[in-house]
C-alpha cells in the first residue's frame, strides 16, 4: 500500500532534521580531512580502503518527486487518523529528494509537528548513511533526538558511532551534541587509529566544535588523552600540531622535529618547530608568513646553542626574510635577505631555500615602476659566500631605466640606462660609479613566410674608479634575418617547420683593461647563445665582434598539434678575431669559428622523452660539452631518467668534468613506493651523490624510510680563494612516519628526488 502525506512542516524547503544529524557527524569528521590523490595507484587504495558496511542497502536514493515538499511514503500497514495521525509499519520507506529513511516503524504527528521512528533505523543521503534504533524529531522546539548510532562517510573510508545525538535546528541557534563519539579512517574491527571523546558540541555561532575527555587511540591501544580540545567546523586553519618528524645521519645523530602551528589571523600564521640532535643539541625553528592581495611577507629563523660537534661549541644560525608588495598598479617592492652564521650551515643541516652545492646566499632588495612603456628599476644586491670565493662587489645601488616605442610604422626605439655604484665589502677604500647609456634604433619587418630586425645602437659608458675617470662608446650594429617553412607529411598526419636564420653583428674593438672587473662574467653557450649580441654579462666587458651566425631549427607536431621534435643546430663564423679578454687569454676568440652547438628534444611516445646537447670542436675535432637525458614517465607516480654530461675546459682551464646519473621514482604496488637517484663521477670512479628511499601507505598511516650518501665539504677549513677540501662523505637514514585521513595524507614520493644536489628536472622543453 502506497501513501503520499503533505508534510510540509517536517520536510519543508529547509534542510530536514535527519540531514542535520547527518550535517552534525560531517562536521565532526570535516576536522580531520581526507586528501584524494589523482593518480591510477592511489584510486586502487582508495577503493580498497572505501569502509561499506554490510547494513548500508543498495537502495537508489533519489525520486522522481520535484517538490522537496512532499514525501513519498510506502510501508506494508499504514494507518491515518485524520489530518493528524499517520501511523507506518513494517518494511517502511520515507523518501524525499536524495533523503531516504528506512525503519520498521514510524508515528507522525502533524499538529505537534513530531516524527518518532524505531526499530532498525536506516538512513542516507548519498553521502552519509547511518543506522539507529530510535529518532525523535519535533518541528515546534526544532530539535531532534537520536539514539544509539553507527555512521559512515560513504564518498570517504570515514565512519564510527555516537552513543547518542542532541540537535537544535532554530534560526541562529542552531547546534549539535555528540555523546559517547568515535571517528577513524582505518578498516577494521581493530582500527590503527581511532578518536573516541566524551562529548562533543558543535554551533553555528562558532567556527569551531569542542570536544571534551578525547582519547587518540592506536590500534585500540590509549596513546594519548586531551581533557578538551577544539577543531575547525570550516576550512579556517586551526593551531595545533603538525606531524614529527624522525630522522638519523653520521653528522647529526638521531633528529625530531615536532612543529607547533599557530593560527594567527586569516592572513597570518606562524610555526615553531624544535628540532633536537642527539649529536648537537637542540634547535629552535621558527617561520612567520603574512600574505594578503597586496602584501606578501615570511620571515625564517633556527638558533642552535652551542652546537656539541664543534670543539670551542659555538652558536649557529640562520636568518631569512622575503617581503613582496604591490605599492599601487605602478609602483611594486621586493626584498630578499639570507644569512648564515658560518659557511658549512647549509651543508650540517640543509635548508629549503639553499642547495648544499650554492657557492653564495644571494640577497637583493628592489623598488619598481612600470607605466605603459616604461619601467625604471632602484635595486640593490649583496652576497654572502658559502666557501673560499671571492666575494663580488655590492651594488648600492643600481638604477635603471628601460623605455621603448614605435617611431613609424616600420621603425622602433628604445633605451636602456643605468647607474651603479659598485662597493668593496671587504675593503671600504674600493668602490666605483658606473653610469651607463644605451639607444637603439630597430627597423622591423614581419610576413607570413619571413622576418627581419636590424639594430642600430649606441652604448656609452663611464666609470670613476679609484684609479681614474674611464669612458668608452661603441656602435653596435646587428641584424637577423629568419625563413619560416613548413610542410605537411602526408599518409603520416604530421606537420614539419624549417626556421633556418642568418645573423651579421658588427662591434669594432676597445681597449678596456683600464675597466675593472665589477659584475661581469662569461655567458655559458648553447645554441640560443649564439643569436646574442654578447659575450659576457654585465657591463665591464663589451666584447668586439665581427661575425656571421647561420642556424636553423625544425620542429615536428602532430595532428593535435603537440610538438614531437625539435632539433636546433647553428655556429658562428668569424670574421675577425675578437682581442677582448675576460681575466686571461682564455676569453679571447682567436678561432674562425664557434664550436658547432646542437640540440634535441624528442617525444618518442607517449613514455618515453630524449633531450640532448652537444657543443663539438671542429678544428679539434671533439666534444667541448655535451649532455644526454632519457626519461620513461609511466605516469606522475612513475618514472626512471638517465642522464649524462661532459664537460671539457671548465671555467678556462684544462679541468674535465664527466658525470652520469640516473633517478627514479615507481610505485610497487598500491600500498608500496621506491624512490631513488645516483650520481657518479665517472673520471675519478666515486659516488657523488645517492639516495634511497622506500615508502609504505596505508588507507589509514604511512612510513617513509630512506638512506643517503652525499659529498660533505667543511668550508671552514678553507682559506678565501684557496684550493677547496678533499671531499668527504655523510651518511645517514631518515624515518618519517604520518596518520593519514587524519588531517593529512602522505607525502608524495616524487618529493625525494629535489633532495639531492643537482634536483630533478624533465628533460625536455617541447611546446605543448
Amino acid at each position: 500500500m502506497l501513501h503520499r502525506l503533505a508534510t510540509q512542516q517536517l520536510f519543508g524547503k529547509k534542510r530536514s532534521f535527519l540531514s542535520c544529524a547527518c550535517l552534525a557527524i560531517c562536521l565532526f569528521a570535516a576536522a580531520t580531512p581526507v586528501h584524494a590523490q589523482a593518480n591510477p595507484s592511489a584510486f586502487v587504495l582508495a577503493q580498497q580502503c572505501r569502509v561499506q558496511p554490510n547494513w548500508v542497502p543498495s537502495t537508489d536514493t533519489t525520486t522522481d518527486v520535484e517538490d522537496t515538499e512532499w514525501m513519498e511514503v510506502s510501508a506494508d500497514f499504514a494507518e491515518l487518523t485524520g489530518d493528524r495521525f499517520a501511523r507506518f509499519a513494517g518494511n517502511v520507506e520515507l523518501r524525499q529528494s536524495n533523503q531516504w529513511l528506512l525503519t520498521e516503524n514510524a508515528d507522525v504527528d502533524q499538529w505537534t509537528g513530531t516524527l518518532r521512528a524505531y526499530n532498525g533505523i536506516r538512513y542516507s543521503d548519498g553521502f552519509i548513511a547511518f543506522r539507529a534504533e530510535e529518532i525523535e524529531a519535533n518541528t515546534t522546539n526544532a530539535s531532534l533526538r537520536v539514539g544509539e548510532s553507527e555512521y559512515v562517510l560513504l564518498n570517504s573510508s570515514a565512519y564510527g558511532s555516537a552513543g547518542s545525538i542532541q540537535i537544535s535546528a532554530l534560526e541562529g541557534q542552531q547546534g549539535v551534541n555528540l555523546g559517547a563519539s568515535t571517528f577513524t579512517t582505518c578498516p577494521g574491527e581493530r582500527p590503527a587509529w581511532e578518536i573516541r571523546a566524551a562529548s562533543i558540541s558543535m554551533n553555528e555561532q562558532e567556527s569551531w566544535g569542542t570536544a571534551k575527555h578525547a582519547q587518540f587511540r592506536i590500534f585500540d591501544v590509549p596513546v594519548l588523552y586531551i581533557p578538551r580540545f577544539t577543531f575547525p567546523l570550516t576550512e579556517e586553519r586551526k593551531s595545533g600540531l603538525l606531524y614529527p618528524t624522525i630522522r638519523s645521519s653520521a653528522r647529526n645523530g638521531i633528529e625530531l622535529e615536532a612543529p607547533w602551528y599557530f593560527n594567527i589571523a586569516p592572513d597570518r600564521d606562524a610555526t615553531l618547530t624544535p628540532r633536537f640532535m642527539t649529536r648537537r643539541g637542540l634547535m629552535l625553528m621558527g617561520e612567520y608568513r603574512q600574505l594578503t592581495p597586496e602584501h606578501e611577507f615570511e620571515i625564517q629563523g633556527e638558533y642552535l646553542s652551542r652546537d656539541r660537534e664543534i670543539a670551542d661549541r659555538p652558536n649557529r644560525h640562520f636568518f631569512r626574510v622575503e617581503n613582496a608588495t604591490q605599492f599601487n598598479e605602478r609602483w611594486s617592492g621586493y626584498v630578499e635577505f639570507m644569512q648564515v652564521s658560518d659557511n658549512s650551515y647549509i651543508n650540517d643541516f640543509t635548508s629549503a631555500f639553499a642547495n648544499r652545492a650554492d657557492p653564495h646566499l644571494y640577497r637583493r632588495g628592489q623598488v619598481d615602476y612600470r607605466h605603459e612603456n616604461r619601467h625604471v628599476q632602484i635595486q640593490m644586491e649583496d652576497f654572502q659566500m658559502l666557501g673560499p670565493y671571492t666575494r663580488p662587489y655590492q651594488t648600492l645601488p643600481r638604477v635603471s631605466l628601460w623605455q621603448d616605442g614605435p617611431i613609424n610604422r616600420l621603425l622602433d626605439y628604445s633605451v636602456f640606462s643605468e647607474f651603479t655604484h659598485f662597493r668593496n665589502a671587504d675593503d671600504s677604500s674600493d668602490y666605483t660609479t658606473r653610469i651607463h647609456f644605451e639607444p637603439t634604433m630597430s627597423l622591423q619587418l614581419q610576413r607570413p613566410g619571413w622576418d627581419w630586425q636590424t639594430e642600430l645602437g649606441m652604448l656609452v659608458t663611464h666609470y670613476e674608479q679609484q684609479q681614474g675617470s674611464v669612458s668608452r662608446i661603441l656602435p653596435q650594429v646587428r641584424t637577423n634575418a629568419r625563413l619560416h617553412l613548413e610542410r605537411s607529411i602526408e599518409g603520416a598526419g604530421r606537420l614539419q617547420t624549417l626556421t633556418p636564420q642568418i645573423q651579421y653583428l658588427y662591434v669594432p674593438y676597445r681597449n678596456q683593461s683600464n675597466i675593472g672587473i665589477y659584475d661581469t662574467i662569461l655567458i655559458q653557450d648553447d645554441y640560443y647563445g649564439l643569436f646574442r649580441p654578447r659575450r659576457f654579462t654585465g657591463l665591464d666587458r663589451i666584447a668586439d665582434a665581427h661575425q656571421i651566425t647561420l642556424g636553423a631549427s625544425t620542429s615536428l607536431f602532430d595532428q593535435g598539434a603537440e610538438e614531437l621534435l625539435r632539433f636546433s643546430l647553428g655556429q658562428i663564423f668569424y670574421l675577425d678575431e675578437s682581442q677582448t679578454q675576460l681575466f686571461d687569454e682564455s676569453s679571447r676568440i682567436t678561432a674562425s669559428n664557434s664550436e658547432l652547438s646542437a640540440e634535441l628534444d624528442l617525444r618518442v611516445s607517449e613514455q618515453w622523452f630524449v633531450s640532448s646537447a652537444v657543443q663539438y670542436d671542429t678544428t679539434l675535432q671533439l666534444a667541448r660539452k655535451a649532455r644526454v637525458a632519457v626519461e620513461y614517465r609511466k605516469d606522475a607516480d612513475n618514472l626512471v631518467q638517465f642522464n649524462y654530461r661532459r664537460v671539457r675546459g671548465l671555467t678556462g682551464t684544462d679541468q674535465q668534468v664527466e658525470q652520469a646519473g640516473v633517478l627514479a621514482t615507481w610505485r610497487l604496488s598500491a600500498d608500496w613506493a621506491l624512490a631513488s637517484h645516483l650520481y657518479q663521477d665517472i673520471r675519478r670512479g666515486s659516488t657523488m651523490d645517492a639516495l634511497l628511499g622506500l615508502q609504505y601507505e596505508s588507507c589509514c598511516w604511512s612510513i617513509r624510510l630512506s638512506a643517503y650518501r652525499r659529498i660533505n665539504r667543511n668550508f671552514e677549513l678553507t682559506v678565501p680563494n684557496g684550493a677547496l677540501a678533499e671531499a668527504e662523505f655523510d651518511n645517514g637514514v631518515s624515518v618519517q612516519f604520518m596518520l593519514t585521513g587524519l588531517g593529512g595524507a602522505a607525502a608524495k614520493l616524487t618529493d625525494i628526488l629535489q633532495q639531492g644536489i643537482f634536483g630533478y628536472r624533465r628533460p625536455f622543453y617541447l611546446s605543448n
